[in-house]
């Protein structure tokens, strides 16, 4: 094997897609759990824990991208390019980073309102329930954090497209899938 090729071991494969899911998970996690939580506070509350879960995450979530289509751009490279398994890391290395340039085409617009929320809100009282009283209901913390929720699941299902097909190339590789199942006995079962 080549110094630099990634050998073709479950191990190797599953090292790719522990990295492209867990971009998967991060982005999945954010809409499905914190969101939700989110929503119960009161609006300038809101836009706090919303600003925090987003300080959090939005330094890792593009590096789990690129460092996944790095990964599956690698194993692509080392691949017969008429092959299956290289037109489906391929994909999977575009799929995932494309969330990069989906982020600033859709959310981007939507985050940038959320920030001068958190800004505007930030001395308001969390008693205040008049606090937004004539902003347009799509204009209000809740609302945005919500269609924010949204748009990240649909972060969620382009991780996910290139997260199965990562995986399809996995289990497409006749290593991992042909051989035999069975106990070997006897001095010669370890090979």
């Amino acid at each position: 094997m080549d110094c630099c090729q990634l050998p073709h071991t479950s191990d190797s494969i599953w090292t790719r897609m522990l990295i492209a899911r867990c971009s998967k998970g991060q982005n999945t996690t954010l809409s499905i759990s914190s969101v939700p939580a989110i929503l119960l506070a009161p609006a300038p509350l809101a836009a706090r824990q919303w600003l925090a879960v987003y300080n959090a995450g939005h330094i890792i979530g593009p590096w789990f991208s690129i460092l996944s289509s790095l990964a599956f751009g690698y194993v692509a490279y080392n691949q017969d390019t008429s092959s299956l398994p290289f037109k489906l890391n391929i994909f999977a290395a575009l799929a995932i980073p494309s969330i990069i340039p989906f982020t600033f085409a859709f959310i981007m617009p939507t985050n940038k309102k959320l920030f001068a929320k958190a800004e505007s809100l930030a001395n308001a009282s969390l008693e205040d329930k008049a606090v937004e009283k004539g902003v347009p209901k799509e204009e209000t913390v809740h609302q945005l954090v919500d269609k924010w929720g949204m748009l990240n699941l649909v972060r969620t299902a382009i991780t996910g497209l290139g997260a199965v097909a990562a995986i399809w190339a996995a289990v497409d590789k006749r290593e991992v899938v042909s051989g035999s199942l069975g106990l070997r006995t006897g001095a010669g079962r370890m090979g």
